[in-house]
């Protein structure tokens, strides 16, 4: 927006089909007590997991909330059908949406 790129938020969206995952970290609170110090770096271990697999099969791990990730997986357009009349996105049946 420092460019001065014209931005006009009343343009109106798009429909996207996205797939979202959400991981959370079970009995957090424990683990905390127990690992201290060390938390981080378990929380950490996890993310990396999290976020090597979501690369893997091409998503966005999109937030990090202390014990909690969530991640996306966008559906490319030509995976999509759109019904004309209700304006709903279907997905089509493919190698590459199971």
């Amino acid at each position: 927006m420092k460019k001065g790129d014209d931005v006009n938020p009343m343009l109106p969206g798009v429909k996207i089909m996205a797939i979202f995952g959400f991981c959370d970290i079970r009995n957090f609170t424990d683990a905390t007590e127990v690992l201290q110090e060390g938390v981080m770096l378990f929380v950490n271990e996890i993310a990396e997991i999290c976020h090597g697999i979501v690369d893997l099969y091409s998503g966005a791990a999109n937030k990090n909330i202390g014990d909690a990730f969530l991640m996306v997986w966008k559906m490319e357009e030509d995976d999509q059908l759109i019904d004309e009349d209700t304006g709903e996105i279907f997905v089509k049946e493919c190698s590459r949406v199971s």
